[in-house]
């Protein structure tokens, strides 16, 4: 699941209201059970439930802290995966940021660019290029097929289509998408299509794409090219 969110509402949607106010809380400042069923207006037998389910997701940790004489007091702090939960602003920066890019070194420098982010997508995620070798038609759909796994490990959600010659790769998600509904002339151009020209090496054609309003993105490549 992506769990990046950007507003207070999108986390509560998230986790749920009261859950939400507690990640919020915890935010500020480490609480104690006191603490949060003072802020959040609930008793401390509802907290405890809150914080051993946002506890047992890795959300909150526990630790105690001494108060003097008496016994240690519990209290409990985000951890890094609960601050990962915090409103960010990703998409609309980078939103800004290829804007700003684009106006000042133009479309063809800022597509190059992408075209080399690309193009370490690709190479860190393990695929291997074609070398330049002759395939087979079982060759050429081996290939694809494993394409389509390193697909998958980035987040598209693909899957392979056989007709005949014609190899259709389906993709239900794009890792892009946010970036790309307001920058398609650019995300869907480089980082897009450079991602699957960088790897599968052969001539292709979209027929789908999410940029476009379509609910996937349809690749189609013949294996007889």
């Amino acid at each position: 699941m992506d769990e990046t969110v950007e507003t207070m509402g999108e986390l509560s949607s998230l986790l749920g209201q009261m859950k939400g106010n507690i990640i919020q809380e915890l935010s500020y400042s480490e609480r104690s059970m006191d603490d949060l069923a003072h802020l959040l207006g609930i008793n401390k037998n509802a907290v405890k439930e809150h914080m051993e389910s946002l506890e047992k997701k890795g959300y909150v940790q526990p630790f105690f802290r001494g108060g003097g004489t008496g016994r240690p007091k519990k209290f409990y702090r985000l951890t890094e995966k609960g601050m990962g939960l915090l409103p960010k602003r990703y998409i609309s920066f980078a939103t800004m940021l290829v804007e700003e890019l684009e106006s000042e070194f133009g479309r063809e420098k800022v597509n190059f660019i992408l075209g080399k982010v690309a193009d370490k997508i690709v190479g860190e995620s393990g695929w291997k290029r074609p070398s330049g070798i002759p395939e087979s038609r079982e060759d050429k759909l081996k290939r694809l097929q494993e394409f389509v796994g390193t697909l998958n490990k980035l987040g598209y959600y693909a899957r392979l289509e056989v007709t005949d010659d014609v190899v259709r790769i389906i993709r239900h998600n794009c890792i892009f998408y946010e970036l790309a509904k307001n920058n398609s002339r650019i995300i869907c151009t480089a980082l897009g299509s450079d991602i699957i020209k960088n790897s599968i090496n052969q001539d292709f054609r979209i027929r789908e794409k999410f940029s476009d309003g379509d609910n996937k993105c349809v690749v189609e490549v013949n294996l007889t090219d």
